[in-house]
């Protein structure tokens, strides 16, 4: 007697069946973590919002850390963790101190619901000072990405990347060399 064999197809379709299901996301809730409010951002809204994220990082004026950020805000980036006015004032006076004059440019976005991903750039010339190197008046241009999460206007949530090391080697600061293993 000929014993049934299962078709290649049907066994792939009866795997990607298993891990969809078996892998579906833990609700927030079940972690304890809050999930932010979910209220589409529209484009007059992200327009106001990405005008005064710019305002803040060209001046590094504190006084206007509340016109993009919640009260409960939290921001992670390449610069350290800020969760209040105080450590992102300090984050604010180092760009100011590194990158005077700096030019912070919208690159690209894409918003769903209330999350947003932001594609900018930041360029200028190099005429600060940042961890005891002298700024040379090279110019720098760096990309970077923010994924935000917005509640009532302003960010809650900011996870913020960018490569550091390419300021340094536009400018002349560093070079990236190869470890040889020793």
């Amino acid at each position: 007697m000929k014993q049934p064999t299962l078709k290649k197809p049907f066994l792939f379709l009866a795997l990607c069946t298993m891990l969809i299901l078996g892998c579906k996301e833990t609700p927030k809730e079940a972690t304890g973590e809050k999930t932010p409010a979910v209220n589409e951002i529209s484009e007059s809204q992200f327009n106001a919002l990405w005008a005064n994220e710019k305002a803040l990082w060209e001046s590094q004026d504190p006084a206007l850390i509340h016109t993009v950020f919640a009260d409960n805000f939290k921001r992670i980036s390449p610069g350290g963790t800020s969760t209040s006015d105080e450590e992102l004032t300090k984050e604010l006076n180092a760009v100011g101190v590194a990158f005077p004059g700096l030019s912070l440019n919208l690159e690209r976005k894409d918003i769903c619901g209330n999350m947003a991903s932001i594609h900018w750039s930041v360029s200028g010339d190099f005429t600060g000072e940042v961890a005891g190197l002298k700024g040379n008046g090279k110019p720098y241009k760096v990309m970077g990405i923010s994924v935000v999460f917005v509640e009532d206007g302003k960010i809650v949530k900011d996870d913020s990347y960018w490569d550091t090391y390419a300021v340094f080697a536009q400018t002349g600061g560093y070079k990236i060399v190869e470890d040889d293993g020793m």
